[in-house]
Formats: C-alpha cells, structure tokens, sequence
C-alpha cells in the first residue's frame, strides 16, 4: 500500500504580522495573517523595518539569497558557507534532494548562533522555494504568537 504524500500548504508559511491602519478593523487579505493593531510605536518600527529592506535590496545583486524575505546577511554567509552562493543554486540543489532532506539542510543554516531556528527567514525560504519550482520544498514550521 502506498503512502499518501502530504501536498504543501501555503497558508501554514504564513507570518504573522501586526496591522497598522486607519480602519478599526485589519482587511481580510489572502496570504496576510493578523494577530493585533499596532502601537503607534510598533507601526513606526515596522514602517521603518520596511523602508530599510526595500533600499538595501535595491543594493544587492538579484541573485543575492538576502532577496528573501527575512534572510539577511548573516543568513547568506551561512548559505555560502554550505556551498550556496546564489537563489539559483539555492533552487537548483533543493530540486535534487528529498523534503527531508532539504528541510535539514534549511534547518541548518537557518539556525542562529544561539542555537533557535529563524522560523520567518525558514518559512520565507521554503516558500521561496515552492513557488520557484520545487516540489520537495519541506513543510513551514508553526509560528507562536
């Protein structure tokens, strides 16, 4: 009897965000989960965070794995580290392996020097993944909010 293959979902990728907004309420968006309305505070920050993001990726080559979401520069030392240089060599070595074995590997780099899995840069990166193509992208890990 064969098994029956787990299909990826997208929704488990999702990271949770705060809304910052004139509404009383947060829209109902696909991809976007809510979890509070910010402070003035926290909305600055995350304004600020995404200002920072958009020109430092305006700096860096296309190919630069800090293009994902969440993946920063330490996170690249540590790709190229274990041989992956690039998004495209990122994508190209993760369609040759198992899921497990590409979730492994993520777990590896993707784990801080205090030893705790960055669950945003994991998840951003396996959706990366499974929307450029690779189906043995591993399953994303739950956020706790």
């Amino acid at each position: 009897m064969a098994s029956k293959k787990k299909t990826f979902n997208e929704e488990e990728c999702i990271i949770p965000e705060i809304w910052c907004g004139e509404a009383a309420s947060p829209p109902k968006k696909k991809g976007k989960v809510y979890i509070k309305a910010g402070t003035r505070y926290e909305c600055m920050k995350k304004g600020f965070g995404a200002g920072t993001h958009i020109e430092r990726n305006s700096n860096l080559p296309t190919t630069s794995l800090q293009q994902i979401k969440y993946v920063g520069e330490q996170h690249e030392k540590d790709f190229k580290a274990a041989g992956i240089k690039t998004i495209p060599q990122l994508v190209s070595q993760m369609k040759l392996k198992t899921t497990d074995e590409s979730g492994k590997i993520l777990k590896r780099i993707l784990t801080k020097s205090n030893g705790v899995l960055d669950v945003k840069a994991y998840n951003s990166t396996v959706l990366y993944l499974y929307k450029h193509g690779v189906p043995s992208a591993p399953p994303c890990q739950k956020i706790k909010h």
